[in-house]
């Protein structure tokens, strides 16, 4: 419950920002404007913590070419990363995850759901 409630805010919260960038006449995002990302929220085993595990693993995927995004959450055992699938394919993102090296713990992903953002109509 608590993860679709995460999703529903980001998602929320994106499209707020959308809506405000556009109505200024500035040019949004290319990650917004083209809706060529996409999101996953991602499952994660074996995180002792959220300042050493999860937020290594955010920071090794927000290095990666084509990561948008990425929220890793040690309490909720989750990350939600966005990514443009064009430049970087979802095992590869897995693979950032789960190749993290931090002390001697192992990552392991246990559950990969795409999410589906909705998106506005330009009136």
């Amino acid at each position: 419950m608590k993860s679709k409630i995460v999703v529903l805010f980001i998602a929320m919260f994106t499209l707020v920002i959308n809506n405000c960038l556009a109505q200024e006449g500035e040019a949004l995002p290319a990650e917004i404007l083209t809706n060529d990302s996409s999101t996953i929220l991602v499952t994660i085993e074996g995180m002792a913590c959220q300042e050493g595990c999860a937020d290594k693993i955010s920071s090794n995927l927000m290095d990666s070419e084509g990561v948008v995004s990425s929220e890793i959450s040690f309490e909720n055992k989750s990350g939600l990363i966005s990514f443009d699938p064009t430049i970087i394919t979802i095992e590869e993102v897995k693979a950032i995850i789960t190749d993290t090296k931090v002390k001697d713990y192992n990552y392991t992903i246990t559950s990969v759901k795409t999410i589906t953002a909705i998106t506005p109509k330009n009136n």
